[in-house]
């Protein structure tokens, strides 16, 4: 079971600061609480990758409203796919209704245009990360190896926001068959293959930007399970829906 009664009021974390209620955890940190909390719920990943899940751990630690554990505890929680301990140590709010007040919370004063810097700056940050989960899953899917995901960062450096994460997909599943069809011929070249799938991706993310609206944009797959981050930022936290994958981030969508 998870330690997810709170401390009695007034003892708190005295390596932390003080956070009295909700408004008070700010944007990112609210987003973050509620994606762990609908994560604990649901039984699904809280960020698309490893580091995303570490990155938001530890805002929350340093908050001070969940503790980050350094091994398993009796009273610890780990994170459904990525074996990460923590414990709730927030006195101000009880966890069991923690998703109620986040929810309400974001859905409101979260929509205020004072946010909209923020989300820009998570949305920006969740697109390499998605980018690297689909592509890690279509190289698995054909039996490659995730070194080769090394091919991917030069791209998403210089290019995060020029793309939606739906060409971002149709890119990295189009650059996957191709280094499929390529092994064949050149069975173990795996420079060959390192230099297709670069090739590809950059070439794939050129024609996809360059079709008409929604041709070549993939949108969430059931064969790659979601994450309480993205879901809860693209439905609650803002009102991007869809958008959050046809349209490359912009501050005037938020």
């Amino acid at each position: 079971m998870n330690n997810t009664k709170p401390q009695p009021l007034g003892i708190g974390r005295p390596d932390a600061p003080t956070i009295s209620d909700v408004p008070n955890l700010g944007g990112r940190g609210a987003l973050y609480l509620l994606a762990l909390a609908q994560a604990h719920q649901s039984r699904v990943r809280i960020a698309p990758t490893l580091e995303g899940t570490h990155a938001v751990l530890s805002v929350l630690d340093a908050l001070g409203v969940i503790r980050v554990e350094k091994r398993l505890r009796p009273e610890s929680q780990t994170v459904i796919g990525d074996k990460l301990a923590w414990s709730y140590t927030w006195p101000q709010v009880p966890f069991m209704e923690l998703e109620g007040c986040l929810q309400e919370y974001l859905s409101s004063d979260g929509r205020n245009p004072a946010y909209a810097e923020t989300w820009l700056r998570i949305w920006q940050e969740l697109i390499p990360q998605e980018v690297t989960a689909y592509l890690q899953h279509q190289l698995r899917i054909h039996q490659f190896g995730d070194f080769f995901l090394s091919e991917l960062w030069p791209l998403l450096v210089s290019d995060e926001s020029r793309y939606s994460l739906g060409h971002w997909r149709y890119a990295c599943w189009a650059a996957v068959r191709s280094m499929a069809s390529v092994s064949l011929q050149y069975p173990g070249n795996v420079e060959i293959l390192k230099f297709t799938l670069g090739n590809e991706l950059a070439r794939r993310l050129q024609i996809a930007q360059g079709s008409p609206e929604g041709k070549l944009c993939f949108s969430p797959s059931r064969s790659l399970p979601g994450c309480s981050l993205t879901s809860a930022f693209a439905s609650i936290a803002t009102g991007l829906g869809d958008r959050f994958w046809i349209s490359p981030p912009a501050l005037q969508l938020i």
